[in-house]
């Protein structure tokens, strides 16, 4: 038998009662949320709606799918996150292959560099000034390149790598494996729980992009998902759309906004829990040490 004692058993059930109180604090106002984007314009009038749908109606869903640039914003926003993902993860651990590589030299002066960086940034004025001198402005380059390169991805990816065992890498050199197939052969699979947390991470910062976006970009096709969400909240209404044309079923703006929310955050969430176990181990990998 496994004894428990008491100190223990008090501090097991405060933990399981607050994060299971913190858990409902989280799913009710998602929950909420979900059942006013799927019920009726009255139903909504007379604050019927709580936990689940009154008048079950997809007016609102429907209205969203026919709406051209919400749909572009959409498709910005994957293919965004995609190339953006992918890039940052694969220039964060170039660079820090290179600086643990075993032939560079001044890894002391590199490592203060990025730390530098890490800590410290012109700010907001010589960010847009440095985009407008470049000409990437009203571009998807000025969404894509900004901040794409993390510090804190390339220091901890050389934390990592030198904890490898060289000899894994010798013994592929004696092999005549190139730079190239020694990091994307050997070292890449070696860290890829770490690398899955950080495509995670990255995937999630940049689905959730708009301030980029209201600075740089003025084109409507160019939105990203979550301006144009912003512009739902925050005004009630579609671009290029009218919301409630005469004939047509009445949507309430807050059916419009749920509706709206619901299709922005759903599509990370269910891919997180095929992402989670790498997430876990990830987060292992960067805090062993030895």
């Amino acid at each position: 038998m496994h004894y428990r004692s008491p100190g223990r058993i008090i501090f097991q059930t405060f933990n399981y009662t607050f994060f299971t109180l913190f858990s409902i604090s989280i799913l009710v106002p998602f929950i909420n949320a979900l059942a006013i984007s799927l019920s009726s314009y009255s139903a909504i009038i007379q604050n019927k709606v709580s936990l689940w749908p009154v008048e079950f109606q997809l007016d609102s869903y429907i209205k969203l799918a026919g709406n051209y640039t919400f749909l572009r914003s959409a498709a910005n926003t994957v293919v965004l996150t995609i190339v953006q993902t992918i890039l940052s993860v694969i220039l964060s651990l170039s660079a820090a292959y290179a600086i643990s590589h075993k032939f560079f030299k001044g890894k002391k002066i590199a490592m203060t560099y990025i730390l530098i960086t890490m800590f410290f940034s012109g700010g907001l004025i010589p960010s847009y000034l440095l985009v407008n001198s470049l000409g990437i402005n009203n571009t998807y380059w000025a969404i894509i390149l900004p901040g794409l390169v993390s510090p804190f991805y390339i220091i901890v990816y050389k934390n990592v790598m030198d904890q490898l065992h060289k000899e894994i890498l010798e013994s592929a050199e004696i092999d005549g494996a190139g730079e190239f197939s020694l990091l994307f052969k050997i070292v890449l699979p070696l860290v890829l729980p770490m690398t899955m947390a950080f495509v995670i991470f990255s995937a999630v910062a940049y689905w959730n992009e708009w301030f980029s976006v209201l600075l740089y970009i003025k084109d409507k096709s160019m939105w990203t998902l979550q301006y144009q969400l912003r512009g739902i909240l925050a005004f009630a209404r579609l671009e290029d759309t009218t919301v409630n044309p005469p004939g047509e079923q009445i949507i309430h703006p807050d059916n419009l906004k749920m509706a709206a929310l619901m299709l922005t955050t759903l599509p990370i969430i269910c891919i997180y829990p095929f992402l989670q176990k790498y997430f876990i181990h990830g987060q292992f990998v960067g805090a062993v040490k030895g």
